[in-house]
């Protein structure tokens, strides 16, 4: 295990795991028709749609790019857990891989494949919120004597956590946990949906995170 406690392999894998995640998303948004011939907006569609094949042009970068993206927060998940001091870090770096395979299956498992990618993506969220808070409890609470980043940084999992408990609220207060990722179909779609964007929040939030984390070790 001791090669998971290197800074290095953490820095690595999380600006590799960004770069990658980001590079597929814009690559997939520029080039993103819609099914009423819209262009792609983070103001009213879900992120998963940049991945829905047989609407999204450039599908394929997406999901593979979420997938490779993924993979790599595995190793950065367990880095961190490693890196922190304390057995509720290792259990944060077990939550973090969990998060991060569940990221992986939303790419392997497109907007097409509803049950799947909801499932998925649900996981990815729910997931994401605990490993975020017991991240942030284990960076706040580190002894003064195995002190390993100063306690700020836990203020780096604030956004994240804003954005999901947002998110899961509204999910929860619409009534449709397990269809709030879905494309809207039957209706026309909001000029702004506060769902798309608490979405997009999120993704950004825990991205968020782990680069500011980056500079920390």
């Amino acid at each position: 295990m001791a090669i998971f406690s290197n800074p290095m392999l953490f820095k690595i894998t999380v600006l590799a795991a960004t770069l990658v995640a980001i590079l597929g998303a814009l690559i997939a948004a520029l080039f993103y028709t819609g099914k009423e011939g819209e262009r792609y907006s983070p103001l009213n569609h879900f992120i998963s749609e940049l991945g829905e094949t047989g609407v999204s042009a450039k599908a394929g970068w997406f999901n593979a790019g979420l997938i490779l993206a993924g993979l790599l927060f595995v190793p950065a998940s367990l880095s961190l857990g490693l890196l922190l001091p304390g057995a509720l870090a290792r259990i944060g770096a077990v939550i973090g891989v969990l998060c991060a395979l569940s990221l992986a299956m939303v790419g392997l498992f497109p907007i097409n494949l509803s049950k799947q990618h909801s499932a998925s993506a649900m996981a990815f969220f729910r997931a994401g919120m605990a490993m975020l808070i017991i991240f942030a409890s284990v960076i706040i609470f580190q002894p003064e004597a195995q002190l390993r980043i100063p306690h700020a940084y836990a203020l780096a999992a604030l956004p994240g956590v804003a954005a999901l408990a947002y998110f899961l609220g509204l999910a929860a207060k619409l009534g449709k946990k397990e269809r709030t990722l879905e494309a809207p179909e039957a209706k026309a779609r909001p000029r702004i949906s506060r769902l798309c964007i608490a979405e997009w929040a999120v993704f950004l939030g825990i991205a968020l995170f782990f680069c500011i984390l980056f500079f920390a070790f």
